[in-house]
């Protein structure tokens, strides 16, 4: 799981000081259903569940599974949560889920390293024999009978795990219809039965030790209501699936950017119809910023013949990132531009104004046509030469639309990785000294740190102003570049 401090993965809770914040559920049916799911015991009970209840179901329908001794799954499973602290809170479907995956890459890795091997024999027979070999490889009989094989895979011993679950996803076993795994996942770990079930021989209620302790870890964390039935896994990740919709923190924090922009430039809308001048400070501010957009980026970019199609769009986009940058230096909200997510969905609009603007001024074909620039060649070197430029153009045209992003991206993280460098300096100093026991070591460290941060805060209010002014000119230049003939 991401540190919230770095403020560069979603989440989809809202941290506060826990003083503003407390947890006081008093038992286990209290807490979210998303911190219940975490629960060793819950986990634990829902892994014999979907043993009992629904593997062993279809192995007693006549469908063969292959399955081991329940105890061979839960030892391995737990073995394998607590040999990587990046495993930590994964349930039992998690680890067969990652196992199978892992086994299938490798399994893909190997065929295509033989596909290689044989390409470079010189023996026809040894070719022959590899290739054979490939075809006749199959990654369920893999699965069921891997030492009859000759195929050497890291990890084989995970092999056994995998083979009834590659069974049910492939619909392999005839009374398994599709995404049944999904409906097994959610029969096995149903909460809200596993709390009523709260006091009994089957669950028992939770300790006063681990209330206490799970009411610490929650305190100062006001979790996202989920409307449309999302389904979590952690306070960092959701369910897989499409159908899953959870509102993460970025999405309200992006939300919230959008409606303070509607206000905003309603309000200034209003007051520029009437064709007064402008007064007040605000009013003054927000027109400096769009005539210079509109005169110093849309119009020298665009041209001023497409500047008043574009300019609007231009402003959106700059005004957003803008407001999105400055959420990250607000204490405990974050930079929604600090996650690829963001920056990527802001880059393919501007891929999207690109293809459309350029269809729009060539028509479909010509924008095509369009990409590679005017050259009077003779035809038997157009042949060959124009199709090569079309591709690197058409594959530099998607490429600096990912340079967008990224660029956007790694300019918001970096500011953030470095704050928290400088803060980790006073902490660094605080557990040395508390073996050397030189308090005044400490309190310059602190003081350096604090005056550090500052500084550098105020060059990230710089640094959030001119990333959102570059990526609105960069997307000017795209926009631009297709609207004229090469």
């Amino acid at each position: 799981m991401a540190n919230p401090v770095l403020h560069i993965k979603d989440s989809y809770y809202f941290e506060v000081p826990k003083v503003l914040c407390p947890s006081n559920f008093k038992s286990l049916s209290e807490f979210p259903d998303v911190w219940v799911r975490l629960d060793p015991e819950f986990q634990n009970w829902e892994f014999d569940r979907l043993y009992d209840q629904e593997l062993k179901t279809i192995s007693h329908s006549g469908q063969s599974l292959g399955l081991l001794p329940k105890e061979f799954y839960r030892q391995r499973w737990h073995h394998w949560v607590e040999s990587d602290h990046a495993n930590h809170g994964k349930p039992f479907d998690v680890f067969v889920e990652e196992a199978l995956d892992a086994q299938f890459a490798a399994f893909s890795a190997w065929k295509q390293s033989e596909t290689q091997r044989a390409a470079a024999a010189k023996d026809p027979a040894a070719k022959q024999a590899i290739l054979q070999n490939v075809a006749n490889t199959d990654f369920q009989t893999l699965l069921n009978s891997p030492t009859d094989l000759d195929v050497k895979l890291p990890h084989t011993e995970l092999l056994s795990l995998t083979g009834w679950l590659h069974q049910i996803k492939t619909h392999s076993a005839r009374t398994i219809g599709p995404n049944e795994w999904d409906r097994m996942k959610q029969r096995a770990g149903n909460v809200d039965e596993y709390q009523k079930l709260v006091g009994t021989p089957e669950v028992k209620e939770w300790d006063e030790k681990k209330l206490k302790g799970y009411n610490y870890h929650l305190s100062g964390k006001i979790l996202i209501p989920q409307p449309f039935g999302g389904e979590l896994r952690n306070l960092y990740e959701k369910e897989d699936g499409l159908t899953n919709v959870a509102i993460s923190k970025f999405m309200v924090i992006e939300l919230v950017v959008g409606l303070i922009l509607i206000v905003v430039f309603s309000w200034l809308g209003r007051k520029v119809a009437h064709g007064a001048p402008p007064k007040g400070k605000i009013w003054n501010l927000l027109e400096a910023f769009v005539v210079f957009i509109r005169d110093q980026i849309a119009e020298p970019s665009v041209g001023h013949h497409h500047a008043h199609v574009y300019t609007p769009y231009l402003w959106t986009v700059f005004f957003f990132v803008l407001g999105c940058n400055l959420m990250g230096l607000i204490p405990w909200v974050g930079a929604p531009t600090g996650a690829f997510a963001t920056t990527g969905a802001l880059a393919l609009l501007t891929l999207g104004m690109v293809v459309t603007g350029g269809m729009r001024e060539f028509g479909f074909f010509g924008f095509f046509k369009n990409i590679v620039p005017h050259m009077d060649l003779p035809w038997y070197i157009a042949i060959i030469i124009i199709p090569m430029l079309w591709l690197i153009e058409f594959i530099g045209l998607l490429v600096k639309h990912a340079v967008l992003a990224i660029r956007l991206l790694a300019n918001m993280v970096a500011g953030h990785l470095v704050l928290l460098g400088l803060m980790a300096i006073a902490f660094s100093v605080e557990a040395v000294q508390q073996f050397a026991g030189n308090n005044v070591t400490w309190t310059i460290a602190a003081v350096i740190s604090v005056l550090a941060c500052t500084a550098f805060s105020m060059m990230e209010l710089f640094v959030a102003f001119l990333q959102a002014y570059v990526f609105t000119f960069l997307s000017a230049l795209f926009i631009g570049s297709v609207l004229h003939e090469h």
